[in-house]
Order: C-alpha cells, then structure tokens, then sequence
C-alpha cells in the first residue's frame, strides 16, 4: 500500500506535472506527500548566505499551504535546507516512502553529465518504484485512465501486472496489455513466431493468465497484438489508444534495451513511466528484492 510519496523538486518544479500526478495519487490512496526541495550545489552553512535556508523553507511552504488546504492532501517538508541529488535515496529510505515521484526533462547528453541530473541518478540506482513524468507532460497528466503495461514471456510477468493493477486500481483506470516478442540476437535465426489471438482466455498461456487475473479484479482489459519492434511499437501504442502512463519493470529482456524503451516513451511520446524492480523492499506491491538499475 501506498502511504508516503517522496516528491524531489528542483527550483521552477513546483508546478509541473509531476506535482499534480503526485498531488492526485495521494488524495486517491489518502498517502502523504514528502517534499524535498533538490539543488545539485545547495548554498548552506558556512558557505552559504543567512537568507537562503528560509527562502528554500518558504517556497515549500507554499506548495505544502496549497496541497494541505485546497486538496486536503498532507505534506510534510522532509528538509529545510535544499539538498544534493545524491541525498534522494537516502531520504526514501529514512522516511520509508513507498514511492518517488520525479520531473523528467529532455536534456542533451552532455548537459545532463554536467549537471549531475537528478532524475538520472534516481531512475538508475532507486530500490523501489519510480514514478517519472515529463515536463511537458499533456494536461490530463494529473489523471491516468489508461494504463499500458508491456511484458515478456516469463515468471516476472504476473509480479508485474500487480503493480499495474495497483495503480489502475487508484485511479480507476484500465489496463492495455502488450507483449514485447524477445528479438533474437545479430546472426541468430528467431523462429516464426506463432500467430497472435488477442481474444484468447486459454488459462494455460501466459495471456490468459494475465487476462484471468484482471478478469478477477475487475479492471477493464484490453489486449494489442504482440510488439516486434518494442520501441516503435510501444510508441505506436501510446498514441493510438490514449496511453496516460506505461509501466515498464524489470522483466524486460536487457537492461539497454529496458532503459531505450523508457527513454523513447517519456522523450518522444511525453507520456509518464513507471519504472520497477523485480522485487523491493520499499515496494509496496512486492516484499524483499533486487535493486532496480535504470539509467535514462
């Protein structure tokens, strides 16, 4: 269950979309919000200048004067002083949140390595799931009616389709499944693959567990024809069928291909991503686990 959402802003974050996915997400799960304001080379101490502690102090005031009265959503400051991206993690795990939600923007390569970028260090080394939304995000970011989840072939699968459940559950959302078919590797032959049937229930597939299980939970279901090309065909997906968040875990094939299709997802189509580990022991869809290793 979740009941603490961590919320790191960087200056200028305060009105993004990231807040208000965070803001509607918390009203929904009665969660709190932990507000953490996120400078790479915070000015503090003795190095720093006597007003700047409650300057940062008053800007997340406001923020929290406004989630606490107008939706009725508490909030805590976790810090007065403005902390190092390095600090987010160690945060979640001290508050014991159960989720991080972040801002994501569409930096160049090198600007991103220069400027320690936050989000990037947060998606590549977060023990529990992490919420990124873009900054540009539409302005139906703040609700999620549906939610893409893609999947392989394998055990990881119906771990995963909780986690979707979780969160379609929240917002009462449905959920489209897609299959990423593995592709096989440069000078290997992949054999055909079988044709697809989307309406098949047989509950000895793997879709039709899946669809079984979604079946059970009452959220509505629909299935796409398998993805040949993940990339191309996920993004596809998103724009043909109102996708507001995809859900991308650690079931995928490879880490590189795992981080491409994130990346595309919240660049190209400016849709939010939820990024999970296999298992966590922050999750609050699944106990002890694994380390989720993303970088964007």
């Amino acid at each position: 269950m979740i009941k603490r959402i961590l919320l790191p802003l960087e200056h200028g974050d305060d009105a993004t979309s990231a807040v208000a996915l965070a803001r509607g997400m918390a009203q929904r799960r009665k969660a709190e919000l932990l507000l953490l304001r996120v400078e790479e080379w915070p000015i503090g101490g003795s190095f720093g200048f006597g007003w700047a502690p409650s300057w940062r102090a008053g800007r997340l005031q406001a923020l929290k004067s406004d989630l606490e009265g107008g939706e009725g959503v508490p909030a805590t400051i976790v810090s007065s002083e403005a902390q190092p991206a390095s600090s987010i993690l160690k945060q979640a795990r001290l508050r014991a949140a159960s989720l991080i939600v972040v801002p994501y923007r569409h930096e160049r390569a090198l600007l991103r390595v220069l400027s320690g970028h936050a989000v990037d260090r947060v998606l590549r080394d977060a023990p529990l799931p992490v919420l990124a939304v873009p900054e540009a995000g539409s302005p139906r970011s703040a609700l999620v009616s549906r939610l893409l989840y893609t999947y392989e072939n394998g055990p990881d699968a119906v771990p995963g389709l909780q986690r979707a459940i979780d969160v379609a559950q929240t917002f009462d959302a449905g959920i489209v499944l897609q299959r990423l078919r593995s592709a096989a590797p440069p000078g290997e032959f992949a054999p055909p693959q079988p044709p697809e049937r989307p309406g098949e229930q047989d509950t000895k597939s793997l879709e039709g567990r899946l669809l079984w299980i979604l079946k059970r939970r009452d959220v509505p279901t629909e299935v796409l024809p398998a993805a040949a090309e993940p990339v191309r065909d996920v993004l596809r997906a998103v724009a043909q069928n109102g996708i507001d968040l995809v859900l991308v875990t650690r079931a995928h094939d490879s880490e590189r291909a795992r981080r491409s299709l994130a990346r595309h997802v919240l660049q190209d189509a400016q849709v939010p991503v939820l990024l999970t580990p296999e298992e966590s022991p922050l999750s609050p869809f699944i106990g002890t686990g694994t380390r989720i290793r993303v970088g964007i």
